[in-house]
């Protein structure tokens, strides 16, 4: 059974901070060191020193990035930088932003799920994680005990029950309102009535649960857990604030729930290794020139890509020194379905029936995961990569049946768009809930 519950979420205090639009920051996984310093500049109170501070040559076992987070929370929270909500409260949040010149909203309901081991097949991944990043979220839940990004997951509920209710919800005054300058638009709404959460609480409990954005920090979070279980000698405490994780819950059909893709990217290879994967892509697939200007390549190849792929699997693809592109179309002779479910999927095709053919165990030594298409074709062109793929997103229409029955995807088979921003509200993991 699923437990989702209310939380007395810590956010930030306007009168100290000033425009919130200032001290959000992306999830961990999306800050280069060039925006984490723009994210250090933006404001003394940006959520970077939190989600994802410096690294430094002096770090330590007691001073490191992870301590310092936990200091400069400690601190927010003497000086009223952060103040916590008073009431067990669900958040909800409305993301809006402009996609592809048109503007799309997302609707999640965020709360504090408890933690069940994948075994259950109550919380469902869909990718398997690397343990250097589980690693790495664990450090800054160990030093502050603190969730300070929500993880962001889907459920279904194929006749709308919770629509009217989050309709009524955004009806009232908006807790916060926040517009940056990429005119992305956060709304959120507190949701403290004990009437609805305990509507929400009966909701989720008979549903199934699917991570989307954030395996690392969930696993991370089952770590923490069975950490603080073991300092507790086994004793249940079934309530513990450690046995829960915060997320963002979002419906399948969301109008706003984007996935896109990770494109692959090739280099290093030996000669006679290059030409054996060549020839294997050449078994598999029918080759089909397409003209395109060199400014727009790589958007004209991936418009093609987005065309052919509704009917068939299709591949985009650059060779050495920007040779091409091309369109890979699987030969008609083949029949996808004989390679199981996940043969839905270019990538898994890519991977399973090329790749690894071809490279064996090496594969990780010489594939690179990209998600801007442009920069993924300019590897190519200017001699980084030998050559790029330029791939579909797993189709959602499959996702919830394959992920479901148990399987998981290719690495990097889906980008959830948008990613859920940090610092809005923050979990802290004392006490009960």
């Amino acid at each position: 059974m699923v437990v989702f519950r209310p939380f007395q979420g810590w956010r930030y205090n306007p009168d100290v901070v000033g425009d919130l639009a200032s001290v959000l920051c992306p999830p961990y996984d999306l800050i280069n060191p060039e925006l984490q310093q723009a994210l250090y500049q933006s404001s003394p109170y940006n959520a970077i020193r939190l989600e994802a501070g410096e690294r430094l040559d002096s770090d330590n076992t007691t001073n490191n990035r992870y301590t310092r987070a936990a200091t400069v929370f400690s601190d927010w929270v003497k000086r009223r930088v952060l103040r916590r909500d008073q009431e067990p409260s669900f958040y909800l949040l409305q993301y809006s932003f402009r996609f592809r010149g048109e503007m799309k909203a997302q609707l999640g309901l965020i709360g504090c799920l408890r933690l069940e081991d994948y075994e259950h097949r109550t919380v469902l991944p869909h990718e398997y994680t690397w343990e250097p990043a589980v690693r790495d979220r664990l450090s800054l839940m160990e030093a502050c005990q603190t969730n300070f990004s929500p993880i962001m997951s889907l459920y279904r509920d194929a006749v709308g029950c919770l629509a009217s209710t989050f309709s009524e919800v955004m009806a009232t005054e908006r807790e916060l309102h926040v517009l940056d300058r990429l005119e992305q638009d956060f709304s959120l709404w507190r949701i403290a009535d004990p009437a609805l959460l305990d509507h929400f609480s009966h909701f989720f409990a008979d549903r199934v649960i699917y991570l989307a954005d954030g395996h690392h920090r969930y696993e991370a979070a089952l770590t923490f857990r069975d950490e603080q279980v073991a300092r507790a000698k086994g004793q249940a405490n079934h309530d513990a604030a450690y046995n829960f994780v915060m997320m963002a819950l979002i419906e399948f059909d969301d109008a706003g729930l984007m996935v896109l893709p990770y494109h692959r990217v090739i280099g290093g290879l030996p000669q006679p290794t290059f030409r054996r994967l060549q020839d294997r892509l050449h078994e598999l697939f029918q080759v089909q020139p397409i003209d395109a200007a060199p400014s727009s390549g790589a958007a004209a190849l991936l418009e093609r890509v987005e065309h052919y792929g509704r009917e068939r699997q299709v591949v985009g693809v650059v060779g050495p020194e920007g040779e091409g592109p091309y369109l890979l179309k699987l030969r008609e002779a083949i029949d996808p379905n004989i390679w199981g479910p996940l043969a839905i999927s270019e990538a898994w095709i890519l991977e399973e029936q090329v790749l690894k053919p071809v490279l064996g165990n090496s594969v990780n030594q010489y594939l690179g995961y990209v998600h801007n298409h442009q920069e993924a074709m300019e590897r190519v062109t200017s001699g980084q990569k030998q050559m790029a793929f330029l791939l579909n997103p797993f189709p959602m229409s499959h996702f919830e049946r394959i992920v479901g029955g148990g399987k998981r995807l290719p690495p990097k088979s889906t980008f959830f768009y948008p990613k859920l921003p940090t610092g809005l509200v923050i979990n802290q993991l004392h006490g009960r809930l």
